[in-house]
């Protein structure tokens, strides 16, 4: 099977990971439908838990038992996200790469607020030990892995190649906030989830340039992780964000509107040629 070559960029965004997929679903095109339904699964998934959770159970969103339902379902997620991972793509090759120091640039703002939300989390109550505590800390681990994974690594790898990098990122922004959908299940009201959804959207999009500028989702992950410790703490505890909240929201759409216009200019002057490699005969 011959893949024609790339044009070579320091700044190039990397599609190569998509190429390692061929071999096993024959275009760039098959690739992107079984990573698109794939994601659709992994929403649907959730959406069960969702419904178990909130409606069968009777465990809402903000109840501090919730998190232990939490755990099984984002259990069950994390393995769904590793099988088609390895389907998919096989050995990694979906965003598990040599980190770009210099791509991470755009996650800082980022990192500050999470600090800030930190310090006003323990200022508040000092954390202790408990099976609810470490049942948080597993869950947000699972949570960062799985949602990174599928959103950031398989979608938007499988569909850079194929879509192009701008509508690949937007692609993966849109499935990231369907999959927040669900907490309506959860018992979470109608306009919370709205601005959950659009929360996410903006997000998804910073985090998809970053995804691609990094080549490694295991920052990504990172900080998924922390942001989700220091928010399920600060839900439990009864923290008052405040201005945090509002001065949130601005970074989030100020820091995805730099990445996305920067991406935009990379990609203009170093376009990348979407492929599609010819089906063995």
């Amino acid at each position: 099977m011959s893949v024609s070559p790339r044009t070579k960029h320091p700044h190039a965004l990397p599609v190569a990971p998509v190429v390692k997929a061929f071999d096993r679903f024959g275009t760039s095109a098959e690739v992107l439908r079984a990573a698109v339904l794939s994601a659709l699964g992994y929403i649907a998934i959730m959406a069960a838990g969702m419904f178990v959770t909130g409606q069968v159970i009777g465990l809402g969103y903000f109840d501090p038992e919730f998190v232990f339902a939490l755990f099984v379902v984002e259990v069950v997620l994390s393995l769904f996200a590793l099988a088609v991972a390895r389907r998919l793509f096989g050995h990694w090759h979906c965003g598990f790469g040599p980190v770009r120091w210099r791509g991470l640039a755009g996650l800082l703002p980022y990192l500050v607020l999470m600090a800030a939300f930190a310090i006003a989390v323990v200022t508040t109550r000092t954390p202790k030990p408990s099976l609810l505590a470490f049942t948080i800390v597993v869950t947000t681990m699972l949570i960062g892995f799985s949602e990174e994974l599928m959103f950031r690594g398989i979608v938007l790898k499988a569909a850079v190649g194929p879509l192009g990098p701008a509508r690949a990122i937007l692609l993966s922004a849109m499935l990231f906030a369907l999959l927040h959908a669900a907490n309506l299940l959860a018992l979470l009201p109608l306009l919370a989830v709205v601005l959950q959804m659009s929360f996410v959207f903006i997000l998804g999009i910073a985090m998809g340039c970053i995804a691609l500028r990094a080549n490694s989702l295991v920052p990504l992950m990172a900080y998924h992780t922390l942001w989700n410790i220091v928010q399920f703490l600060g839900r439990l505890w009864h923290v008052d964000f405040g201005r945090l909240i509002v001065l949130t929201l601005f970074v989030n759409i100020a820091t995805a509107a730099v990445l996305w216009l920067a991406m935009l200019r990379r990609n203009k002057s170093s376009p990348i040629a979407p492929q599609a490699p010819p089906i063995p005969g």
